[in-house]
Parts: structure tokens; C-alpha cells; sequence
């Protein structure tokens, strides 16, 4: 085969390939359309108003929890009247057992870290006194220390705020009252 064939057959093959993409696309047909008739005539006309909103008391209260939790018991319905001291609702006391838990918890390891940065500290400040250590590794150990304090300060401070969320537990406790 020569080049002028192989040039002839490639052309040929171009043309064929770009007249068949010419063609003109097929027609879709347009989907059938649902109408309303409606006959023209005389009625009555009947003119109301209507309008949009929404029904609420004069005087609304927002109330709430002081903390969050599980509503386990609700002692009234939406709209009833209730008075001074009477039980609204009562919420699940095992949230409240758990944070108490924690922040007990917490304390704790907050002391048990304070307690191994200050012996750490101490130990190392022995051996800096004999020129064992370098004074900035006394100095990682003091800074340590003060971590931990502050971390103590925070889980102790922490802790009476959980405490505050739970009063003295009794079978009621802790329900929602109307003061």
C-alpha cells in the first residue's frame, strides 16, 4: 500500500464520519397535557375572608429546667391552670448521678496528676541542687507542676457547680415546681 492510498481511505473515512454527524437530531414528541375546562355561567358568589394565624394566651410564660435532662413524669396538660408549689414535671435523676460521678472522678485524677508533678518536682529539684540535672529541666518539671495545680483548681471549682445542680435527693427530686 502506498501513502497516497492510505492518505485517500483516511480522508474518505473523515468525510464519511463527518457527514453522518450532520444528521438532524430525531423529533421528540410533546407529552399530552391535562386541561381544566370549566363552563362559563352565571352562580353565586359567595365572599368570606380567610386568614392565617396563630392562637396564643395573653399572658405567656417561659419556663423551664435550670439544667438539662430526661422529662420522665409531666403532671400537666398544655394550656391547664396550675398554682404556687405544684409539680409541673420531673425529670430523670440518673443524668444528674452521672455528672456528679464524673466531676468526682475528675477531682480525683486531678489530684493524683498534682500529687506526681509536685513529688516529680521535688525529686527534681534534689537533683538539680547536686548539679545532676540542668536548670531547664527543673524549670519543665515546675511549669509541669503548675499545670497540674491549675487543672486541680479547675476540677475543684467544677465540681461544686455540679453539686449545685442537685439539691438533696428526695423521692420527688428533681422535679419542676411552679415558685
Amino acid at each position: 500500500m502506498s501513502i497516497n492510498s492510505i492518505q485517500t481511505r483516511a480522508t474518505l473515512i473523515a468525510a464519511v464520519l463527518l457527514l453522518a454527524a450532520c444528521s438532524r437530531p430525531v423529533p421528540t414528541e410533546e407529552p399530552i397535557r391535562a386541561v381544566k375546562v370549566v363552563t362559563v355561567g352565571l352562580a353565586r358568589m359567595d365572599s368570606g375572608a380567610e386568614f392565617a394565624g396563630e392562637v396564643r394566651a395573653r399572658v405567656e410564660s417561659r419556663l423551664g429546667f435550670r439544667v438539662g435532662g430526661k422529662i420522665v413524669r409531666r403532671q400537666v396538660e398544655l394550656g391547664q391552670r396550675v398554682k404556687t408549689g405544684q409539680v409541673l414535671a420531673q425529670l430523670d435523676p440518673l443524668d444528674y448521678q452521672l455528672a456528679a460521678q464524673a466531676a468526682r472522678a475528675q477531682v480525683a485524677a486531678a489530684v493524683s496528676s498534682h500529687e506526681l508533678a509536685a513529688s516529680d518536682f521535688k525529686r527534681y529539684q534534689d537533683l538539680r541542687e547536686r548539679n545532676f540535672i540542668s536548670a531547664a529541666e527543673l524549670e519543665r518539671r515546675e511549669a509541669s507542676l503548675k499545670a497540674a495545680q491549675a487543672q486541680l483548681a479547675q476540677a475543684q471549682a467544677q465540681s461544686p457547680a455540679v453539686k449545685a445542680t442537685r439539691r438533696p435527693t428526695p423521692p420527688w427530686w428533681p422535679m419542676w415546681r411552679v415558685w
